[in-house]
């Protein structure tokens, strides 16, 4: 049986005061690292374990990791010897080791004139999807000289703190796999967290080239899913930040769905229409800056009629 007051005792005395929810199950805290007024924004789940702020976005996956940053002096070892398993136990003096990403082996910035020829081929590649040495500096993209990132542009991703948290190799020969990534739980990864103001209107594009093309304060999902469980949605809902959702037209249905979960959480969503283009990396810069200023407003009808339009015509999506 889950001891649930007493979980609650101890991280009250080892973090901050906090209370349980309804559910009986999350506990809510000030949180230790942002210090936000409302002390709800730190929510900790005392049966799996896993925690988030909502305001900052700092999470983790075991109240020992918690501890470890945030609790005060040796109460992750009393944590384990009183609430840990047999197999925490073990290990109850070591350190708690912190998963650290890298970027790819010779990995070097697109900004020098450099005569090697793979590196001079990623370059023109980047010229002729627009992307100039000034959005180089600005997205901190590069390739790398050597190993299984050679011949790639590496787009990369750091998080609030300025600490990489992801990044992705596009492939410049259609021949090979056209991405590699890192072995990252992508709905931890707020991507490029770092430039993204969540007082000002967001938009939401699928990939990073995507996001290159349409500029401003944007992000990508790094695919065309979103979910409550993911941090970008946590982000958004603790900051109330408006959103505009410019997915590519043929995930339509996916995006109504990103719509009406924003919608239900008190989030004010926009669509913006590619027209003719198949996504938003297809668009000049100038056609998205028209394009994001005349969005219209989303509201439930619009999927609703989505939905009724797609089945009239003999498809679900």
């Amino acid at each position: 049986m889950l001891d649930v007051v007493e979980r609650l005792k101890f991280l009250s005395n080892a973090i901050t005061p906090g209370f349980l929810a309804r559910d009986g199950i999350n506990a809510a805290f000030k949180c230790p690292k942002c210090q936000h007024k409302d002390k709800v924004k730190l929510i900790v789940k005392l049966d799996d374990e896993q925690w988030h702020c909502f305001v900052c976005g700092i999470r983790g996956r075991s109240i020992t990791s918690l501890l470890a940053k945030y609790g005060s002096k040796g109460s992750r070892s009393e944590w384990i010897r009183q609430f840990g398993s047999v197999e925490q136990k073990k290990f109850i003096d070591e350190p708690e080791k912190e998963e650290v990403l890298t970027l790819p082996d010779g990995f070097i910035p697109l900004i020098k004139s450099l005569k090697d020829p793979d590196y001079r081929a990623v370059q023109k590649y980047l010229l002729e999807r627009d992307i100039d040495e000034s959005k180089i500096w600005k997205y901190r993209i590069g390739t790398s000289l050597s190993g299984k990132c050679r011949r790639r542009a590496i787009i990369t991703s750091y998080d609030a703190c300025g600490k990489l948290n992801y990044w992705t190799g596009r492939s410049i020969d259609e021949m090979n796999m056209k991405y590699l990534n890192p072995k990252v739980e992508r709905r931890d990864v707020i991507f490029n967290e770092i430039d993204i103001d969540w007082t000002k209107e967001l938009m939401l594009v699928e990939g990073p080239f995507d996001m290159i093309s349409a500029g401003g304060n944007t992000t990508c999902l790094l695919g065309s899913s979103l979910s409550s469980s993911h941090a970008l949605f946590q982000r958004i809902v603790g900051n109330k930040t408006p959103i505009v959702l410019a997915l590519d037209n043929d995930v339509k249905k996916k995006a109504h769905n990103i719509a009406k979960l924003l919608f239900n959480h008190g989030i004010s969503i926009k669509f913006l229409n590619t027209g003719e283009y198949k996504d938003v990396g297809e668009m000049p810069n100038e056609e998205v800056l028209n394009a994001r200023l005349i969005a219209k407003e989303w509201e439930p009808n619009d999927r609703l009629l989505h939905m009724i339009n797609n089945i009239s015509s003999g498809s679900m999506f």
